[in-house]
């Protein structure tokens, strides 16, 4: 994951064993951002696959997360980012 943060790969997501949190640069600083399905949304896009498939995984739905809940971890750089990722208390979700 800090490979990706310093090729520059973002956004990407993590956690196990759905992605939970992603890594993304919003506003101009980098950030570790809880993923948030609207549940609106998984209503809608579930129905359509039954309808179509008669499938729902538990994958359709975690890729619905968005970047817009909790901000566990906020830096100016990728590089401060990355420091403090190392440093930071890891869930054991994620």
């Amino acid at each position: 994951m800090l490979a990706l943060l310093r090729a520059g790969t973002l956004p990407f997501t993590f956690g196990s064993p759905h992605p939970t949190v992603a890594v993304v640069e919003q506003d101009g600083v980098f950030r570790v951002r809880a993923l948030v399905v609207d549940p609106a949304e998984a209503e809608a896009a579930a129905k359509a696959s039954m309808d179509e498939r008669g499938l729902w995984t538990p994958e359709q739905h975690y890729a619905l997360g968005k970047p817009t809940g909790q901000v566990f971890i906020e830096a100016p750089t990728r590089d401060a980012l990355a420091e403090k990722l190392e440093a930071y208390p890891w869930p054991r979700e994620w």
